[in-house]
């Protein structure tokens, strides 16, 4: 059986119905419900030693990343963590997370640019968020708001200003990312997540320009 197989059999158990619904936010003024993610909570931990800023001419699409990124879990009674912004390293998992065993993954791509004005300038990160919503919903991970997500997305742009290339062409690729955490083996639902936002500075993703790309498309699922 497939990831693909397993997922399946997910999606088909928790709702019989291809529509998938916008996600259900907790009511935060209950003091019994589970906390839901809060960006002006923000915690921020700084890294103790900074690392020195790559040439440009070296940067290759995510192969550097800044000294920071934002983390925060998801626990069914508890709710969503405090966000932190804290610095770039590796994430400690149970190894029998469901993000390894049915690939409970998703995330989301964007580009943060310095405008003429020397102000940090997102494309469309709302329709970003859209996607992720519905994408958390799709694979059954807990659900999340992500117009908080963007603004935790911001918060990071502007901690991590000194990475945003200043050349055209150049930029700051933020990878908001949601893992489903659930210890334990079996096809259910994780109600265990982390979400991180790493930032990674980046040059074009064809170095050598533009060139035709081999494609195969296939209609059938």
């Amino acid at each position: 059986m497939t990831i693909f197989d397993l997922w399946a059999q997910i999606v088909i158990m928790g709702n019989q119905s291809s529509t998938v619904s916008p996600p259900q936010m907790s009511d935060s003024t209950d003091p019994g419900s589970p906390a839901l993610l809060d960006a002006s909570k923000l915690k921020i931990t700084r890294a103790g030693t900074l690392k020195p800023l790559q040439p440009i001419e070296t940067l290759r699409f995510g192969q550097a990343f800044s000294d920071h990124m934002i983390v925060a879990t998801h626990d069914p009674i508890t709710g969503w963590s405090v966000p932190e912004v804290k610095p770039y390293g590796p994430i400690a998992l149970d190894p029998a997370s469901s993000c390894f065993q049915y690939g409970g993954n998703v995330f989301e791509g964007m580009k943060a640019y310095l405008g003429p004005d020397g102000k940090a300038r997102l494309f469309r990160p709302d329709l970003n968020m859209r996607r992720l919503e519905r994408s958390c919903a799709r694979l059954a991970l807990p659900p999340i708001d992500g117009d908080v997500v963007l603004e935790l997305v911001k918060r990071l742009v502007e901690f991590e200003r000194r990475w945003i290339p200043k050349e055209s062409g150049y930029s700051l690729y933020m990878r908001p990312t949601v893992i489903a955490t659930r210890p334990g083996l079996g096809v259910i639902a994780s109600d265990h997540a982390i979400l991180y936002i790493l930032a990674s500075p980046t040059g074009p993703y064809f170095p050598q320009g533009l060139e035709a790309v081999s494609l195969l498309a296939v209609s059938d699922n």
